[in-house]
């Protein structure tokens, strides 16, 4: 993985994929596992750098990571879900790499849990172990889930003692010691998740949540290899200033007829690429 800007575009279906394939220039396609066999070998076969994740925003009412506990309470059952045993999670993690495997990617991203730092830290130990069970062409991705940590942290009013670390009770804090477990795990090349926050006013529900200060601050000091869902006009100088890999959002696939001001007469995919 070079230490150079590249944009990386998600995709779901094979429209998509047929959309990049006028594209000059360098840049990498993106997929979810779930996708079907006949789509993830066809980005296989463009030859562009090629990432699958484990699609972490599928299935948000039944996840993968979950399990079903029935108990009988008030003279009715009660269904609720739990973090699933170590076992059941390693067997998931186990199918996952396994179909990966099927496709040769180049980059595989560890399995996460939006919003959940160290439930996401636990399964990336499962997953790095599970990788290496075996010698594999491609190369595991650690995913930082840093977007709850910074979004809900309290603000101290009163001035911490001298005696303290450097940013204590801060997000800088958390974050320092999270990434560095990570690199205690071994993962050589991390990305940063949960940077995306609900929002009902955009169509896919979702929108980046920090500034482009805000996240010019964060890169200078966690030095991610990615950024996920960070691709976006507005944040471009940011991200090749420090020389990361990001993903886009499905802002990239709109055109003028969804959004004529912001998009007629203009190729975005081109001003990413240049």
């Amino acid at each position: 993985m070079s230490k150079k800007f590249l944009p990386v575009f998600s995709v779901d279906w094979s429209g998509l994929v047929k959309r990049l394939k006028n594209l000059e220039g360098n840049y990498g396609i993106l997929a979810p596992i779930s996708c079907y066999k006949k789509l993830l070998m066809s980005i296989r076969d463009t030859g562009k750098p090629f990432f699958i994740d484990s699609g972490v925003f599928e299935n948000r009412g039944s996840p993968w990571y979950s399990q079903i506990h029935c108990e009988f309470q008030n003279d009715r059952w009660v269904r609720q879900l739990y973090l699933a045993s170590e076992q059941q999670l390693r067997q998931k993690i186990k199918e996952y790499i396994k179909r990966c495997d099927e496709f040769s990617p180049d980059y595989v991203f560890a399995p996460d849990i939006f919003g959940e730092p160290l439930l996401s830290l636990y399964l990336a130990r499962l997953a790095w172990e599970e990788y290496w069970t075996r010698q594999r062409t491609y190369t595991l991705i650690g995913v930082v889930q840093v977007g709850s940590v910074i979004y809900n942290w309290s603000q101290k009013l009163v001035p911490q003692p001298d005696s303290f670390p450097p940013h204590y009770e801060s997000p800088k804090s958390f974050l320092a010691s999270l990434i560095s477990a990570y690199r205690g795990i071994g993962y050589e090349y991390l990305a940063l998740g949960g940077l995306l926050k609900a929002d009902n006013t955009m169509p896919t529900g979702l929108k980046f949540g920090m500034s482009s200060k805000e996240l010019d601050e964060l890169l200078a000091w966690s030095r991610p290899e990615f950024v996920l869902g960070g691709l976006a006009l507005t944040r471009l100088e940011v991200l090749k200033k420090h020389n990361v890999w990001a993903d886009s959002t499905n802002w990239l696939w709109w055109t003028e007829r969804y959004d004529y001001q912001r998009f007629s007469n203009r190729d975005v995919f081109q001003e990413v690429l240049s």
